[in-house]
């Protein structure tokens, strides 16, 4: 078989597994410094196939690290369908962790699809296909009441077409949208994670308004609007629907 022959069945291969069978019920993770452990569910959507899942725990730049947090079982299978679950363990050495601020840490799970029957030479290409979530080591300290805003705290100021967004908070900060309004999101703009009592700057292009609109990801993973009015500083309004 020529090379342009293989070619078709190597391109079904890769649509076929161009969604990820294996799925967190989460998209971010909190670990609440008082706590043992912390439990997510992972489902295999595949109606055919089983799969593994590898599961581990990288640090804030992505390096593999299980000194303070652990992800058991490390490897388990899940037939057509299963649902199981995955526990984040405590490590002694997580007490060493800041305590005046949350720390970053990824999640992340690795599916690892049943080896393929060999029929003659056609070719297949699999793919291992794996999620990655934010995971924030929360201090007790710092636990947070239910419908506490701390992007409230935010403070925002205009410099020309840009504005600058300085986080004073212990709390990563996520904004995951930034327009002219709720409706329309500015070109070019991508999400960003702003660290604890640090600052990012957002580009607004070749808008030269004075009214913005930023949107960040709650605990939950979900998208919160607030409104922006800027004379030099900049107010957060959260919007009428909100309240």
């Amino acid at each position: 078989m020529t090379l342009f022959k293989k070619l078709p069945i190597v391109l079904l291969a890769l649509s076929l597994t161009s969604q990820a069978a294996i799925q967190p019920d989460r998209t971010r993770i909190i670990f609440n410094g008082n706590e043992k452990a912390s439990s997510l569910k992972i489902e295999n959507q595949s109606k055919q196939l089983p799969y593994l899942a590898y599961s581990w725990i990288e640090d804030e730049k992505g390096n593999k690290d299980d000194t303070f947090l652990v992800a058991l079982p490390p490897i388990q299978r899940l037939n057509p369908t299963a649902i199981s679950q995955v526990r984040i363990v405590k490590q002694d050495k997580a007490r060493s962790l800041p305590q005046d601020r949350e720390t970053l840490f990824y999640f992340n799970v690795r599916e690892i699809p049943p080896a393929p029957e060999n029929k003659g030479s056609n070719a297949i290409v699999q793919m291992a296909l794996q999620s990655r979530l934010k995971l924030f080591w929360r201090p007790a300290a710092l636990k947070k009441k239910p419908g506490t805003e701390v992007e409230l705290q935010l403070k925002v100021s205009q410099q020309g077409n840009t504005l600058l967004v300085n986080n004073p908070t212990a709390y990563y900060i996520t904004l995951a949208f930034f327009g002219k309004d709720s409706k329309s999101q500015l070109s070019g703009f991508s999400s960003k994670m702003i660290a604890p009592f640090s600052s990012v700057t957002l580009n607004a292009g070749g808008y030269n308004g004075n009214a913005f609109a930023l949107g960040y990801m709650d605990d939950y993973g979900g998208l919160r609007m607030l409104n922006v009015k800027c004379h030099g500083q900049c107010d957060l309004i959260v919007p009428e629907a909100r309240k």
